[in-house]
């Protein structure tokens, strides 16, 4: 059993994921808006650039943490790759909000399609390699609920910058632009803050777990290799349901992301100091119940506590369908939609943190059952199902936009189109946390087998017998 890790350390390590947050929430809450609005980009067009981008995440995520579990170098097998994700991503960050709405249709479109492109490459090699630091940070059950929620808080923090204060600070409205999610500037100096954080978020993970950079894998004579370790973890039934409830949950997140500003723009026809006071009140929920819930998983466990936060989502999308139907109503009492955001904050608060923690147990299960431990893979893996949820929302949010006639030139839109905007957020993410709901009936660990299977581990390890 290892030590029971200092604050200052889960802090430390938690710190590397706001860098992160805010780098990929711009990405995924404005690079649709900035292409469709400021860009005049078609919705179907940046739709493709984002879908491009999920056939290399499927290699990239996975095989990114097969590299880092056989790295060895004097910086760590994971270290060396968030040194490396930090800087690049940083760069690359900058140039990606660059392009003006007066270059060629054909320019915007190569821009944008290379630049997410190789934003996403870096942050892959950044963050799985920091994924699976977590889960070689501590062998405790519920400790690794702990590391989870600082990396959570830190993410939903970065949520919060870029969804309230960039809203309040960079977007405020000016004599050309009144509305000030148009200002093609805004986009650019929040670019160079996003990537400022990450350079220094980066560099305090990197140096308060640099005791964590030489931690030995375990691994098994017949090592497997890459596809095998890939097609082991998807054979695991309980990192199956992980991973596609993780999936479904937050692509219920990226509609809200991707067409949450819409919704909140056209069909509540809200400023940016409102908007950013509405979802600025859903992340501090999210943020302040991380340790009420932390103290439901030592009550429920994991399994029921997932549960019950994905039943809570459930009911607060049922508000926003009722809220979105009847908007004229909804605009003259906006006390209603802190009630939607009060609710869903309160709700998504365990699903960012406690799915961490369920693989860092499935990979005790996999050592339990192989002798070996593949915590990159997996966390590849599930690094892979939050970008795919990413971009499923945008390739899909991007058709039906134009499908929905929506007219990105026009400071109002049809009635019609208003309402819609609203219903397909609040039925989109319904379905999404249904199905997590759905998936989490199937998994299968607790806090006494968890503990069981590491006893045996430690038992056969001392005794020096095979698997």
């Amino acid at each position: 059993m290892k030590k029971e890790l200092k604050f200052s350390t889960i802090v430390g390590y938690g710190a590397g994921h706001f860098g992160y947050g805010f780098i990929s929430q711009t990405l995924a809450s404005y690079l649709f808006y900035f292409a469709t609005v400021v860009l005049l980009m078609k919705g179907s067009l940046i739709g493709l650039v984002v879908s491009v981008s999920i056939v290399w995440d499927a290699i990239s995520d996975p095989l990114m943490g097969y590299i880092s579990d056989r790295t060895k170098s004097r910086f760590g097998k994971r270290h060396i790759y968030i040194l490396i994700g930090t800087l690049m991503t940083a760069i690359i960050n900058m140039i990606l909000w660059l392009p003006s709405k007066d270059f060629s249709m054909w320019t915007k479109f190569i821009w944008l399609l290379l630049s997410v492109f190789l934003l996403k490459t870096f942050i892959t090699v950044f963050i799985t390699p920091y994924y699976a630091l977590g889960a070689e940070m501590s062998d405790q059950y519920h400790e690794r609920t702990k590391i989870q929620m600082s990396k959570s808080i830190g993410f939903l923090l970065s949520i919060v910058l870029v969804t309230t204060v960039c809203m309040l600070i960079f977007f405020k409205p000016t004599t050309e632009y009144q509305l000030g999610q148009m200002n093609p500037n805004a986009y650019k100096a929040m670019a160079v803050t996003g990537s400022l954080l990450m350079l220094i978020s980066g560099a305090i993970t990197y140096y308060s777990t640099r005791a964590f950079k030489h931690v030995k894998s375990i691994q098994s004579k017949g090592q497997m290799n890459f596809v095998q370790k890939v097609s082991y973890s998807l054979k695991s039934e309980n990192f199956r349901v992980v991973l596609l409830a993780y999936l479904s949950t937050n692509t219920a997140a990226a509609f809200l992301s991707v067409v949450g500003l819409h919704m909140y723009t056209y069909t509540f026809r809200l400023d940016n100091v409102q908007i950013g006071f509405v979802l600025g009140f859903q992340f501090f929920v999210c943020i302040a119940t991380q340790p009420l819930w932390y103290g439901v998983t030592k009550i429920l466990d994991k399994k029921k506590t997932m549960l019950l936060g994905t039943s809570i989502t459930i009911f607060a999308c049922s508000i926003l369908w009722i809220l979105s139907v009847n908007r004229l109503f909804t605009m003259n009492h906006l006390y209603l939609l802190y009630l939607y955001s009060g609710i869903i904050g309160f709700g998504t608060s365990p699903l960012f943190s406690i799915p961490g923690s369920m693989v860092a147990d499935i990979v005790d299960e996999q050592e339990y059952n192989t002798g070996e431990r593949n915590e990159g893979v997996y966390y590849g893996m599930l690094n892979f199902g939050y970008k795919v949820s990413q971009s499923i929302a945008i390739f899909i949010l991007g058709i039906i936009l134009d499908f929905l006639k929506f007219d990105p030139e026009a400071v109002v839109q049809t009635h019609d189109t208003s309402i819609a905007l609203g219903v397909l957020l609040a039925v989109g993410s319904l379905i999404c946390f249904s199905l997590a709901f759905r998936f989490y009936l199937g998994y299968d660990l607790n806090k006494s087998s968890v503990e069981a299977m590491q006893t045996a581990i430690k038992n056969r390890l001392s005794k020096d017998i095979p698997i």
